[in-house]
């Protein structure tokens, strides 16, 4: 009976991954892993559920591509979701769906992995399954499950609830089911993160590194507390965090006393100490932060900086002694400049010299200070971003580490612009436009990979957010000596002196704090509509460096929640009168 069993779900599971094409969100199969009706008979079959259930967070429009949401934000320009930057998206675009399809996708996952291991038969023989392995296992799909129910109510608000008992064969013609309200959704998260907490380790082996922990579940909550303005129930999770947490065998949660080191960690012998829950990347199975944020220099001179830093989220690095930054302070004339003005003060002709670019002409320009401007600022900055008068080592066409220069051209006086092939940097999108560059979690030299495929750690909940969030939480309830603490913890580490301010000005002043410590990390995206600050900060005109526009930004009221995707409502059309205000 059970060999039988196993080869109809073997057909059932072969039919499902060539004929999925749509079902309400929960419409992907892996056809390399076991699925839907597989049936649990060993412990290497719990190993592959397992693997393959972690794997659905790592897709591009799960979590994969969170760098990308920062780039609709103030802190960076870019062309990959330029409607939406502009204010002129459409329910019918299609991140709304590649976002709801893959984050339901790790829903889904986290169910039939929750129902399969619960079927499971245990036995205490060698090679079977153990009734400890199906009870941790659970706990990681439940936490799998609320992480992924967490990133859909924050972009979707009130949405369709499924748990284990869904049963995507038998379902797949019918998956209506009425739209939950967030307040209900988000108490079945925490009932998830609860029992996570119970069961899953402190920490685990080497070799399974990146499972879901205690810690990682009590974060989480934290964080779903936070957005629901649950400031001293949040405060709690995230000090027992802070205090309590391991990090990897036996390593106690710490900032990493390097902060670049966070962005350019991979492999067993190179852990952060300060990673709660983080994707696992190699060089065959990486992430596309290279590709996407990388410039034309970098590996193999394919990557295409489909996002900059924004020149405001530059200009909010304070000096090194605290103060804020003041362009006039170092090439005086800039602020109240044009952009011709500040062209002429830091722009510079180039000639090459067997084939490499050297400066033959300053003009007017200093390049001095302003090379002092960005490297007399908070050491973060030069972390972040690739600014003008700087270095960056990347590979030639054929993967050779080269340095690159990165020269401000003024291309109506100079022979030649800067481009990769002279040994310098350039904006790939906008030809000879003076932007600035993702450095932050871009492939430096040649690590033997491809492009494509960062192998650096992503972090989705690391210390420093933690403790920012946590200061967040106090200053909310009134205790900002307590809220000081923590944002000084994280500006400590480095260098930046301690701040000491309260009420408001510090509200904002952690806000602008978790700006500086986590850009492109995908945090400003969801940071700036829960504060409700959307229409405030994403405005005006996306520039250049010289304050040339780029686009012009705008957010209308409806971004505070994203909409039903058009697929979605074409395939129930009962959800149809619950569609988002403004879309």
């Amino acid at each position: 009976m059970i060999v039988m069993k196993k080869i109809l779900n073997s057909i059932i599971a072969t039919i499902f991954a060539i004929t999925l094409s749509g079902c309400w969100g929960l419409d992907y199969y892996p056809s390399n892993a076991i699925g839907e009706d597989n049936f649990l008979d060993r412990a290497s079959d719990v190993d592959k559920l397992m693997n393959s259930t972690y794997a659905q967070i790592k897709n591009a429009w799960a979590f994969g591509y969170d760098f990308l949401f920062d780039s609709v934000t103030d802190i960076a320009t870019g062309d990959y979701f330029q409607n939406y930057a502009m204010g002129i998206s459409a329910y019918s675009d299609g991140w709304f769906q590649n976002c709801w399809q893959q984050t339901y996708n790790v829903v889904q996952r986290a169910n039939t992995t929750i129902r399969l291991l619960s079927e499971a038969q245990t036995g205490t023989g060698a090679g079977e399954i153990t009734t400890a392995m199906v009870n941790q296992g659970i706990a990681e799909a439940k936490f799998l499950r609320a992480l992924g129910y967490f990133r859909l109510i924050s972009l979707y608000g009130d949405i369709p609830y499924y748990d284990e008992t869904t049963v995507l064969s038998e379902s797949f013609g019918d998956m209506y089911v009425d739209i939950s309200p967030i307040a209900s959704v988000r108490e079945k998260i925490i009932n998830d993160l609860n029992e996570a907490e119970k069961v899953l380790p402190s920490s685990w082996e080497t070799t399974k590194y990146g499972r879901a922990t205690k810690w990682a579940a009590i974060a989480l909550r934290g964080k779903v507390r936070l957005y629901a303005k649950e400031y001293a129930a949040a405060a709690a999770d995230f000090d027992n965090v802070i205090n309590n947490g391991i990090a990897y065998g036996s390593t106690k949660l710490a900032l990493d006393p390097d902060y670049a080191h966070v962005f350019k960690t991979w492999g067993t012998g190179n852990r952060c100490p300060e990673m709660i829950f983080s994707i696992q990347n190699s060089n065959e199975s990486g992430s596309a932060t290279t590709s996407l944020m990388g410039n034309k220099s970098s590996l193999r001179q394919i990557p295409t900086d489909r996002m900059n830093p924004s020149p405001k989220l530059i200009d909010m690095y304070e000096k090194k002694d605290g103060t804020p930054f003041n362009w006039d302070e170092y090439l005086p004339g800039w602020n109240s400049g044009n952009m011709e003005k500040r062209r002429d003060l830091s722009s510079v002709t180039i000639d090459l010299k067997d084939g490499i670019a050297y400066v033959n002409d300053m003009l007017q320009a200093d390049t001095s200070a302003m090379a002092r401007a960005y490297r007399e600022r908070d050491p973060r900055l030069m972390v972040t971003a690739i600014t003008p008068y700087s270095k960056y080592l990347g590979t030639t066409a054929g993967s050779n580490p080269q340095w690159f220069n990165y020269y401000l051209v003024n291309t109506t006086k100079s022979a030649f612009g800067p481009n990769e092939g002279n040994g310098c940097l350039r904006n790939n999108n906008g030809g000879f436009t003076p932007s600035y560059l993702v450095r932050k979690f871009v492939i430096e030299g040649n690590l033997g990979g491809e492009y494509s495929n960062a192998p650096f750690e992503w972090p989705i909940i690391r210390l420093a957010d933690v403790m920012l969030m946590a200061a967040e939480c106090y200053n909310e309830t009134g205790n900002d000596a307590k809220a000081c603490e923590y944002v000084n913890l994280v500006r400590a580490r480095v260098n930046m002196p301690a701040i000491q301010k309260s009420g408001n000005e510090l509200r904002d002043y952690i806000r602008d704090e978790r700006a500086r410590e986590l850009p492109f990390e995908g945090h400003r995206f969801f940071d700036i509509r829960r504060w409700g600050i959307g229409p405030q900060v994403v405005t005006g005109d996306a520039t250049t460096i010289w304050g040339s526009r780029i686009y012009t930004m705008s957010y209308p009221a409806k971004h505070d929640v994203w909409p039903i995707p058009m697929v979605e409502l074409d395939r129930t059309p009962g959800w149809k009168g619950s569609q988002k205000q403004g879309w």
